[in-house]
């Protein structure tokens, strides 16, 4: 299902998830995700201080989204696709369960990352703080 132009605070009402769905132009903010899979597909999308605990990201697909003040806790992202994304303080931290979040067969094309913490591993820093993928 397509949802356009819409906006979520705080919650998603039904028959939204984050299951298989298309998001395009969607703002999402403060929302607290815990557990559960994200298989979706979001273009131009922008997720403002939400967080996620135990989020299982599987083959999604991030083009030209925005993440910023977001923590992931324990986070799984598994055969994700980022294209010209940005991360700004955001965190990849570990769970209650001292496990980091993963990055398997995670594809990054041309994602830009400012004040974060986590995505050592996946980024190296350049010129004037912003760190660019390697």
């Amino acid at each position: 299902m397509l949802f356009e132009n819409q906006n979520f605070i705080s919650r998603l009402k039904k028959p939204v998830s984050l299951d298989e769905h298309v998001f395009r132009y969607c703002e999402f903010s403060d929302i607290q995700f815990e557990g559960g899979d994200i298989t979706s597909t979001f273009l131009a999308c922008s997720f403002a201080d939400c967080g996620w605990y135990w989020g299982l990201f599987n083959t999604c697909i991030f083009v030209d989204v925005k993440f910023s003040n977001c923590i992931f806790r324990g986070t799984t992202f598994s055969g994700a696709r980022f294209v010209n994304c940005e991360f700004e303080n955001c965190a990849f931290l570990k769970d209650n369960l001292n496990s980091s979040c993963t990055f398997n067969q995670v594809n990054w094309f041309a994602c830009v990352q400012r004040n974060c913490t986590g995505l050592e591993n996946e980024f190296r820093t350049r010129d004037k703080g912003r760190s660019y993928l390697s």
